[in-house]
């Protein structure tokens, strides 16, 4: 019998499963909830009686005694609002101990190491300690005659990107922190038995040392992720005591431990959660997730941290499982759909009903013009547009969807990423044209000249000349710089002759000076597209990224940009009109205004948000699945996430000339059902079968 609550949520009426999960007096428990069965609110709820029954017992609250962790900022911030719009008063929502796992070991690391680490997040910024680490690998095999080193031919053959991407995935592992836990040396043997390349292990086991070189000192740098894996590393030697005198801010009279988004947990994760409940052996515990919600496999995440027989053998701890199987966001269509993708059942208590539509193009440029037009008729409707939002599997996807979107006057914002306008690569195609044109001007607004400034001496990783004194940091030699071109737009010529190009690696200089050339010398028509040729992005990008896709990206950018230019008499004409656009963009920033604009946004950044329209255009083959090197297991879990957002309408824009497998998992020849009936299929494409399970053919 489920016990009376204490306390008593406003705006929702709590189901069966909540309130035995809110009232619960199990140590810990596992829940595993569907998208959409209102995981976050769920936990906002336990988060709530605990406090409660704090401030009957003692009078007061004690939210420094619940700690919640997550994995993202965006669940991070969706679970404070859920406490808030159940009703946890505001102030006390706001002294709640709420982080990242990372935010965490951040702040903890900050004792023991004097300060926080500088943090490197473009790819490109590691590439030198990378070239270094492989260097003094490559030396010290030479000198032990070990040949079953295989290094990279050369810096083209891809191999920082594949280092960057197995580093991440190897440390969340916790790999080598628990060879050296066991005294076991890092050789071939250990390479096997953990299923990773001996090289990698050899240049990643210098890197770290390059990164960190002693535990009790500040690391050189750290990347996203790098924070945990470091915390992990420090505290994690299970046949060790707990460092306890190393940090005085860990906690250790917790009532409450919580944890967010518990399907994306790794290895480095689970081993500070574990010295957590081993410092905390009387606090609850309750951790929340759903497996086909895991997004992160390339960070190590695992689903297997979730098994209920897993936790309770590493923990110790006797453990409920408890589940949330219905979605409250959207209803049986949708469901049943989502529940077939997930090979699960899917029930669904919500009281609307959800429309899924499928849309079937012969040309990406379909997916475009169905967009706009589906955009107006929600506008004219008087609905929120901040409710209709775009799901891509690749930013570089919005370019096209944007020119459309420009054309129509239709306001937009992409999120995380920044519209293609604003781009690097397009920077410096708009501040190069000013420099180079007289016809083409810099946007007035201060802001917008110091970003297409800053993109270009970013492109080119130069160090500019000091003003006054060595010691100026770049910051303030490009201030100085941007005083002066933000008078006299003339001077910007001088500025990329002088400190950029002049400076720029030779591979770079050649290209800006022939994009430059004829720029300045093109008669008329056809220029832009002689500038661009000139400037040989493919091989631009090459030289200046680490990630293919980046450099697929910046040249998917640039020609959109010519694309876009077409509608417009002229180059100049285009680039006038973009000028203009740069000034509402940031009056866009206000809130109100943030309300009347359509949302295109990649796939992990939108986890555990809703919205009332949900479109994922371009389901194709090489697109969505992606070809990327990863498996169609994740795939499925980017397009389950991406179907889960949705409340009201949901519509798959499938290609019909690059049939994607997600077409072929989820449309039959046969069958009928409650789905096929909510779906309008055109023409001679086959019906909706939710019979079909489509996990074992992805696999």
């Amino acid at each position: 019998m489920t016990a009376a609550p204490q306390f008593r949520p406003k705006n929702i009426i709590p189901s069966k499963q909540q309130t035995a999960l809110q009232t619960s007096s199990s140590l810990s428990i596992l829940v595993n909830a569907n998208a959409g069965a209102a995981k976050t609110t769920s936990l906002a709820l336990k988060v709530a009686e605990v406090l409660e029954s704090q401030r009957q017992r003692t009078g007061r609250y004690r939210p420094r005694e619940i700690l919640t962790l997550t994995y993202t900022d965006v669940s991070r911030l969706a679970f404070r609002r859920a406490l808030e719009k159940i009703g946890v008063p505001a102030v006390v929502v706001k002294e709640l101990w709420v982080s990242t796992f990372d935010a965490f070991a951040i702040d903890l690391l900050s004792e023991p190491e004097g300060g926080r680490a500088p943090v490197r997040k473009a790819p490109e910024a590691l590439k030198d300690a990378i070239v270094q680490s492989l260097v003094q690998v490559r030396e010290r095999a030479e000198q032990r005659g070990d040949g079953h080193i295989h290094m990279p031919s050369d810096e083209n053959s891809g191999f920082f990107e594949h280092f960057i991407r197995e580093s991440l995935r190897i440390k969340g592992k916790m790999v080598l922190p628990k060879a050296r836990w066991l005294n076991e040396p890092l050789d071939r043997l250990l390479a096997a038995n953990s299923g990773e390349d001996y090289t990698l292990l050899k240049v990643l086991q210098r890197f770290e040392r390059l990164r960190r070189p002693s535990d009790e000192e500040l690391p050189l740098f750290r990347s996203p992720g790098d924070a945990t894996y470091d915390l992990a590393d420090t505290l994690g030697d299970m046949s060790e005591a707990m460092p306890q005198a190393l940090f005085s801010r860990w906690p250790c009279a917790l009532q409450l431990l919580c944890v967010d988004e518990f399907h994306d947990m790794n290895e480095a994760m689970f081993t500070i959660l574990r010295r957590l409940l081993e410092s905390n052996p009387q606090a609850a515990f309750c951790g929340v997730g759903d497996p086909d919600q895991v997004l992160h496999q390339t960070a190590g995440a695992e689903p297997q941290f979730m098994d209920p027989a897993f936790f309770v053998q590493q923990t110790g701890r006797p453990t409920t499982v408890m589940y949330l199987p219905g979605s409250y966001r959207f209803s049986a269509s949708l469901a049943e759909l989502a529940g077939n993708l997930a090979a699960k059942h899917y029930a669904s208590f919500a009281q609307r009903e959800t429309l899924v539509q499928p849309f079937f193009y012969a040309a990406p440029l379909e997916c475009a013009q169905k967009i706009v037009e589906e955009a107006l008729d929600w506008q004219r409707q008087g609905r929120a547009m901040n409710q209709f939002v775009v799901l891509l599997r690749h930013p570089h996807q919005s370019v096209l969807l944007e020119n459309f979107l420009l054309e129509q006057a239709i306001p937009y914002r992409t999120y995380p990423f920044p519209t293609y306008l604003h781009r690097p690569e397009v920077l410096m195609v708009r501040a190069l044209l000013a420099a180079s044109h007289p016809d083409f001007d810099l946007v007035s607004s201060p802001e917008a000249r110091h970003r297409l400034v800053q993109a270009v001496v970013d492109f080119a990783e130069v160090t500019l000349d000091f003003s006054e004194s060595e010691t100026e940091t770049q910051d303030e030699r490009l201030r100085f710089a941007l005083q002066e071109i933000l008078h006299d737009q003339a001077l910007l010529g001088t500025f990329l002759k002088r400190q950029i190009i002049a400076k720029a690696d030779p591979a770079i200089r050649r290209r800006l000076e022939a994009a430059m050339d004829v720029a300045a010398t093109h008669p008329g028509d056809g220029m832009l597209d002689a500038m661009l040729l000139a400037l040989d992005m493919p091989g631009l990008a090459s030289h200046r990224w680490v990630e293919r896709q980046r450099c697929a990206d910046a040249v998917a950018h640039l020609e959109g940009l010519q694309q876009a230019a077409l509608i417009f008499n002229s180059a100049a004409d285009f680039f006038r009109h973009v000028n203009a656009l740069e000034l509402s963009y940031e009056e866009l920033r206000a809130g109100k205004a943030q309300k009347t604009s359509l949302i295109l946004s990649d796939i992990p950044s939108v986890k555990g948000l809703e919205f009332e329209r949900v479109v994922i255009p371009f389901i194709e083959r090489g697109e969505f699945p992606a070809d990327n090197g990863g498996t169609l297991d994740d795939e499925r879990n980017l397009m389950y996430v991406a179907m889960t957002r949705c409340s009201h309408s949901l519509t798959l824009m499938f290609s019909q000339k690059r049939p994607s497998a997600f077409e072929e998992a989820m449309l039959s020849a046969s069958g009928t059902s409650h789905t096929a009936a909510m779906l309008e299929l055109p023409g001679p494409r086959p019906e909706f079968s939710p019979a079909i399970r489509c996990k074992p053919p992805l696999s």
